[in-house]
C-alpha cells in the first residue's frame, strides 16, 4: 500500500501502548487536580468514562479520522460543560488528533487533525467563559504545546513516509537486480545449448549419412559429438555453478578471450569459417571480448540452423576509430566491431537490402531468442546490433561496442571475472 495511504498507528501495537499510557495520565492527572478545585464538579463513573473515550477511540478507530476526532471533541466538551475538575482532561483528545494524522490517507488526516485543534480551541473558551478556568496564559500555553504536539506527529508521518519509500525503492531494485540476473542466465545457457545442439545435430546427420559408407568419416563425426558435448556440458556446469554456489568470491559471468575464437569457428560443420581479429581487439577488456565471443557463437549458431545452403561464412573483429570517449570531438571514438556474415541463398521474405551503404534494415528481420538475446548483450554496453540480409545475399550481424582497454575501470568489471578458457580446454 503507498505510504501516503498508511501511516504507523494503522499498526494495533504502537496505538495501543500510546492508548494505555493516555489513559493512565488522564485518570492520575485528573485526581490530582481536582484537589485545588473545590468548587467543581466531584469526580464520578460519568467522569471517569467521559476522560477514557479518548484512549478507547484511540486504540479502535484512528483510520476513521472524523469519527475518531468527534467522539473524543465530544467527550472532552460535555466533561468540561459539565463542571468537572480542570486538568489534564486535553491530553487524550491531542494524543486522538494525533493519531488521527498518523494513521490512514496523510492529506485527510491533516485536515482532520488541525480542523479539531480550532474545534478543541472553541470548546476551550466556551467552558472557560460559562465556568470560569484557568488564566489565559494558561489557555494560551495549552494552544501551543498542542501545536507542537501535531506538529511532531506530521514530522513523524513524513519520515515514516520517507523511510517506506526508501524500503519500497530498495525492494524494487532487488527485484530488478534479481530480474536480469535470471535474463543473463537465461542468454548464457541459450548461447551454449543453442550453438552446442546445433552442431551436435549436423555432426549426428553426418555420422548417420557417411555410417555404412565411409565408417572412418562416421567416427570422426562422433568424435566430434562427443567433444562438443563435452566443451557444452563444462559450460553449461560452470554457469550452474555460478547459480549454485554459496559465499566466496564467486564469478558473476563466464568471461572469454578471444583467443578463444579460432576453437569455436572451427566446430561449425560443413561450413567454412574465415576469421580476422586484429591485433588492437585482443587488448579489449574481458566484459568486451566475452560479448563479442556470445555475438560470434550465436551468429554460427544461426548459420547452421538458418542458412540455406550456406557453405562460407566469415567472422571479423577490428578496432576502428582513434580517440577515446573523453578525447575532443574532432577525434573519433575507438568503438570496437564485430561482423559475422554468410554466403546462404536469401529468404523470400528476407530480400537483398537495396539500402546497405545505409545501414542494414533489421526490420527485415523477426528476432527470436537468439537475436533478442546479442541484442540485450550489446545494448548493455552502451552499443549497438545489427542483423539482416546482407547486400550480396546471405545474412550479417554487425555489433559495434564503445570501446573499453583491459584493465580499464568498466561499470560491470566486477562481472568480468575470468573462467576457464575454451581455448584452452583438452579433447577428450
Amino acid at each position: 500500500m503507498p505510504a501516503d495511504l498508511t501511516g504507523p498507528f494503522d499498526h494495533r501495537r504502537p496505538r495501543l501502548f500510546l492508548a494505555i499510557v493516555t489513559a493512565f495520565v488522564a485518570v492520575i492527572g485528573t485526581l490530582g487536580a481536582a484537589h485545588g478545585q473545590p468548587d467543581a464538579e466531584p469526580l464520578d463513573a460519568l467522569a471517569f468514562a467521559l476522560l477514557l473515550v479518548s484512549p478507547v477511540v484511540l486504540a479502535t478507530a484512528p483510520r476513521h479520522h472524523v469519527l475518531a476526532a468527534t467522539l473524543s471533541l465530544a467527550a472532552t466538551g460535555a466533561y468540561l460543560l459539565l463542571g468537572y475538575p480542570w486538568g489534564p482532561v486535553f491530553v487524550p483528545t491531542v494524543t486522538v488528533l494525533a493519531g488521527v494524522m498518523l494513521a490512514g490517507p496523510a492529506a485527510h488526516g491533516r485536515v482532520v487533525a488541525w480542523s479539531g485543534v480550532v474545534v478543541l480551541a472553541g470548546i476551550t473558551v466556551a467552558a472557560a467563559t460559562l465556568r470560569g478556568g484557568p488564566p489565559a496564559v494558561a489557555l494560551l500555553g495549552g494552544l501551543a504545546w498542542t501545536t507542537v504536539a501535531l506538529l511532531a506527529a506530521g514530522g513523524v508521518r513524513g519520515r515514516v513516509a520517507r523511510m517506506t519509500a526508501v524500503r519500497a525503492a530498495r525492494r524494487e531494485h532487488e527485484l530488478n537486480a534479481v530480474t536480469a540476473e535470471r535474463l543473463r542466465i537465461a542468454r548464457e545457457l541459450h548461447d551454449v545449448l543453442a550453438h552446442s545442439l546445433s552442431a551436435i545435430n549436423v555432426q549426428a546427420g553426418v555420422g548417420l549419412h557417411l555410417l555404412d559408407r565411409d565408417p572412418e568419416q562416421a567416427r570422426a563425426a562422433l568424435a566430434a559429438i562427443r567433444s562438443t558435448s563435452r566443451e557444452s556440458l563444462d559450460e553449461v556446469r560452470t554457469v550452474l555453478g555460478i547459480v549454485r554456489a554459496e559465499g566466496g568470491e564467486v564469478p558473476r559471468s563466464p568471461a572469454w578471450d578471444l583467443g578463444a575464437l579460432p576453437r569455436l569457428v572451427g566446430q561449425v560443420p560443413g561450413v567454412v569459417v574465415g576469421l580476422t581479429v586484429e591485433d588492437a581487439a585482443h587488448d579489449a577488456a574481458p566484459r568486451l571480448a566475452g560479448i563479442v565471443y556470445r555475438v560470434v557463437q550465436e551468429s554460427l549458431t544461426n548459420v547452421q540452423r538458418h542458412a540455406a545452403g550456406a557453405t562460407r561464412a566469415t567472422v571479423e573483429v577490428r578496432v576502428v576509430g582513434t580517440g577515446e570517449a573523453s578525447s575532443p570531438r574532432s577525434a573519433r571514438p575507438r568503438t570496437l566491431v564485430v561482423t559475422v556474415s554468410d554466403d546462404g541463398a536469401a529468404r523470400a521474405d528476407r530480400p537483398a537490402d537495396p539500402s546497405w551503404a545505409g545501414g542494414l534494415d533489421d526490420r527485415l528481420v523477426t528476432e527470436g531468442y537468439g537475436l533478442r538475446g546479442m541484442r540485450e548483450r550489446v545494448t548493455d554496453a552502451g552499443g549497438t546490433l545489427t542483423a539482416g540480409p546482407g547486400p550480396r545475399g546471405g545474412f550479417l550481424v554487425e555489433a559495434r561496442l564503445p570501446w573499453e582497454a583491459r584493465g580499464a575501470v568498466g561499470p560491470d568489471d566486477d562481472d568480468a571475472t575470468t573462467d576457464q578458457n575454451p581455448a584452452e580446454q583438452e579433447d577428450p
